[in-house]
């Protein structure tokens, strides 16, 4: 995590670009059509799964996708924050409850509807859902593919051919939208969205393009808690820019004083910052946002206790049932995501990879296992960390494919596109298993 990683040529985007800007449009063309496709074969892989598993249970694919979160998503995009009952208790007025959810999807989701509902459309408010989580799951396509393509310049020295910039798209937007869980993508959940404009952060912040990093990250904090993780990111990458323009002050080759940096996390924070001020006010008789947070759900730090402990009880739990199988699952998505933030350190540091999506997934794994509260839905808040360390791995082994001449470069070819089809398979198995055969939230 140097200010060198800023003077390269690919990250460096002060200076103007050698490609043509015909082809560089051609070429983000074809990087946006390759993960946007991938993207969808793989969720219409998902939602045929998940439908026939449903069917087997008795119920149906709309229902399988409408639960738990899902209905407070929908129901606060509707009627607003405490327009509407949803507590099993008469006396909790539900904006004690409702407030644990930010406000960026559902008002997404509330604008899309409004001309679905002008015209009466029925289910105006669950078309619009449908519709806000598939566009946001396909810039999230887009943007981890934008990623993958930053990850490989800086592994190989050089930018992508057209078809190794096909290869890398749909491997990285395979990597996040075949990993476990990932079919909450395509839900009434924030996680769509969120991803989308974290993925898209971190790419303005690897560019060095502070001021739409700025916003894309007060978006994202009006979005889920977890911005705080993408705030603390955009703040380092902020004090390594400025430190460096401290470096080169008095130099041959000064630089404008980079006021985009200095502004940038000012302008980040403001939306985590402003949406919790105004939940602890509407919720201060009750102890403010996350005495709710704890009230509801059982949510608070807690130096990562309740991790240990549900590990330890439930990583050798077995697959008895639906229930106990849910509990391994959430056990082993916590110890792998831990996992995968350790034996990563070493590529960053030497500049393998880049610091900035290492430093947001080691932040949101650090929020999640540090804290309590409804331990099997870790699979779905770990999403994130466990996807986007998986794809800069995923890089980095096709980047060694490519170095490589003659058999050895197909027996690298040939194991990475047999893991990336068991990655797939595992993915789509466990977010089967906890959408349908689980029976608690995910």
């Amino acid at each position: 995590m140097t200010a060198s990683t800023l003077d390269h040529p690919r990250y460096d985007f002060r200076t103007a670009s050698a490609v043509p800007a015909p082809r560089a449009r051609l070429a983000s063309l074809v990087i946006g059509t390759s993960a946007a496709a991938t993207a969808a074969l793989l969720w219409l892989v998902q939602i045929v799964l998940v439908d026939v598993a449903a069917r087997g249970h008795g119920s149906d694919l709309r229902e399988a996708l409408t639960q738990w979160d899902a209905q407070w998503m929908t129901l606060i995009a509707d009627h607003g924050y405490g327009g509407f009952a949803y507590t099993s208790d008469p006396a909790e007025p539900t904006i004690l409850r409702s407030v644990a959810f930010f406000p960026g999807y559902p008002t997404v989701v509330r604008a899309v509807a409004a001309p679905l509902t002008i015209f009466g459309v029925d289910d105006a408010t669950l078309i619009a859902a449908v519709v806000t989580s598939a566009a946001a799951s396909l810039a999230l396509a887009w943007g981890s593919a934008v990623l993958a393509l930053e990850i490989w310049t800086r592994a190989v020295g050089h930018e992508a051919g057209l078809a190794a910039s096909v290869a890398v798209s749909v491997v990285a937007t395979a990597v996040v939208f075949g990993a476990p869980m990932s079919v909450v993508y395509w839900m009434p959940y924030s996680e769509s969205l969120f991803t989308a404009l974290a993925v898209w952060a971190l790419v303005a912040m690897v560019r060095g393009r502070f001021g739409v990093a700025g916003v894309l990250v007060l978006a994202a904090g009006l979005t889920r808690l977890t911005g705080a993780a993408l705030v603390a990111t955009l703040a380092v990458a902020a004090a390594v820019e400025l430190i460096d323009y401290s470096r080169r002050r008095g130099t041959l080759t000064p630089r404008p004083f980079p006021c985009a940096a200095a502004a940038a996390p000012v302008v980040g924070s403001l939306g985590i910052a402003g949406y919790l001020a105004w939940a602890s006010d509407q919720t201060r008789s009750a102890g403010g946002y996350f005495a709710i947070q704890d009230r509801g759900w059982g949510s608070g730090w807690d130096w990562g206790q309740s991790t240990i402990g549900w590990i330890s009880d439930h990583a050798v739990g077995g697959l008895s049932d639906t229930t106990q199988t849910g509990y391994t699952i959430s056990a082993w998505s916590m110890i792998a995501a831990a996992a995968l933030c350790v034996v990563t350190l070493w590529p960053v540091v030497r500049g393998h990879l880049p610091w900035q999506p290492w430093v947001f997934a080691v932040g949101v794994a650090v929020i999640v296992l540090g804290s309590g509260g409804i331990m099997h839905s870790r699979p779905r808040l770990l999403l994130i960390p466990i996807s986007l360390i998986a794809l800069g791995l995923a890089v980095l082994a096709i980047s060694a494919a490519a170095r490589t001449t003659g058999w050895r470069r197909w027996i690298i070819a040939a194991a990475i596109m047999a893991g990336i089809v068991a990655w797939c398979a595992l993915g789509i198995q466990v977010s089967v298993t906890m959408l349908v055969d689980f029976d608690y939230g995910i």
